[in-house]
């Protein structure tokens, strides 16, 4: 890569990245054909499995090679029903990765159950096998992994981690649409598969989630947490959830416009997945020899696995520059690159675990006999790679290699200019945003 001379952004100099990146969500004419169609003649939020939501429950679980889908109104909702179609009860403790979105722990919260951190893998920063088995008790319930910015976790060790022990695997999909492990789409390897259609998303209907799974009984009691009586009248089979239905159950419908958009694009998904994935691979190989980063190299294409990068992760190699990875960030930032911390503190040391604060009085921890303690040191990796990791956000669906190429420029100007940013930061004239 030629020298980069020019004055950085942060200090007053030109932008690097002029290019946009390509606009997310895709809302084009065949939404909004599809959309006003079914916004003008089916219900706006239905309550069974008919019309386009039963369309799209249908055909995303047969996409997955699964038996049942269940659309919620969220992400968040699908992993819970999913915690809790996977038997999970209160008191229960269910095995869970510190670096994450929090959904991936509030929803064995939301069930009651206790979570316990177990440490991650460097390469692919979903948990590590050898440390879930570690965290196992009699009290263990279930595993809640997460295919984080998209990478696939390794599910083969982490499923026999989970059979050994009788315990339910809870695929949290929600930045992985679009993936596979050894030729299986994530979200088809766990007992659950849950994925989230928010806007941002590698799959999106704006808002929205959905559960997959093949067993009949774990799809009732998910079910019957979540759903309209009406929906649960016409479908449930089992006298042992049929008894309990009634208004009680959470209001976790999807919007009609959200199905008929998500269901309209599942058909380009394979498509988008395999551009994000090539332009990875350029940002990868243009930045791979910078000794102030560390890439995440992604699935050898032989084994059948693939990244679905809803993110491009990377890490920051600590002390090689006079600047920390937030000004680093910041500087990459003001020359036009999306670059973010994403997770910063491992969630058992935030407050709400520190002080077992969920619903007050100490609830569900209290539950436990003696409850986990949370402490610095319970999972190294996680705690190291949150002071290094940075992501860069915007959809990459599209191929734009111009796009990437100005993104690694940028990227050596900033570290060929830390120097000067060390000085002028030192000097109190920076103002970060």
């Amino acid at each position: 890569m030629p020298a980069i001379k020019s004055k950085p952004a942060l200090l007053g100099g030109p932008k690097t990245v002029t290019r946009a990146f390509p606009v997310w969500p895709r809302v084009d004419d065949e939404v909004v054909r599809e959309v006003t169609r079914v916004m003008t003649s089916e219900p706006l939020c239905p309550v069974g499995n008919t019309g386009i939501q039963g369309e799209f429950e249908r055909s995303f679980a047969s996409f997955h090679g699964r038996r049942f889908g269940l659309a919620t109104s969220s992400g968040t909702a699908a992993l819970m029903l999913s915690v809790h179609g996977a038997g999970v009860e209160p008191g229960d403790e269910v095995i869970v990765s510190p670096f994450t979105w929090g959904a991936s722990i509030s929803c064995v919260l939301q069930c009651a159950a206790i979570p316990v951190f177990a440490d991650i893998d460097r390469v692919t920063l979903a948990l590590d096998p050898e440390s879930v088995r570690a965290r196992i008790t009699p009290r263990t319930r279930a595993i809640v992994l997460v295919h984080l910015f998209g990478y696939p976790a390794e599910m083969e060790g982490l499923l026999a981690v989970a059979d050994e022990h009788g315990l339910a695997v809870i695929e949290d999909c929600a930045q992985a649409a679009g993936g596979l492990y050894k030729g299986r789409r994530l979200g088809s390897l766990g007992q659950f598969g849950a994925f989230s259609l928010q806007a941002s998303k590698n799959l999106t209907g704006g808002e929205g989630g959905i559960l997959i799974c093949d067993d009949r009984r774990a799809y009732e009691r998910a079910m019957s947490l979540g759903t309209h009586p009406l929906r649960l009248e016409a479908e449930l089979e089992l006298d042992e959830f049929r008894q309990r239905i009634d208004s009680l159950a959470y209001s976790f419908r999807m919007h009609t416009a959200c199905a008929a958009m998500a269901n309209t694009q599942l058909k380009y998904l394979d498509d988008w997945t395999q551009a994000r994935n090539r332009n990875a691979r350029r940002f990868y190989d243009a930045v791979r020899e910078l000794p102030f980063l560390q890439v995440q190299e992604p699935p050898g294409e032989a084994s059948g696995s693939r990244h679905a990068y809803y993110r491009v992760p990377f890490l920051y190699v600590p002390d090689v520059l006079p600047i920390d990875r937030d000004l680093f960030s910041a500087a990459l930032r003001a020359e036009g690159v999306p670059a973010q911390a994403y997770v910063r503190v491992p969630f058992y040391l935030r407050p709400r675990f520190r002080q077992r604060d969920w619903l007050g009085r100490g609830f569900p921890w209290s539950l436990g006999e003696p409850p986990p303690q949370y402490k610095v040191g319970d999972c190294p990796v996680a705690e190291a790679l949150c002071a290094q990791e940075l992501e860069l956000e915007g959809s990459l669906h599209e191929d734009v290699p111009e796009l990437i190429e100005q993104i690694a420029d940028a990227i050596a100007k900033v570290g060929e200019s830390a120097q000067d940013i060390a000085a002028a930061s030192q000097r109190g004239g920076l103002v970060l945003t």
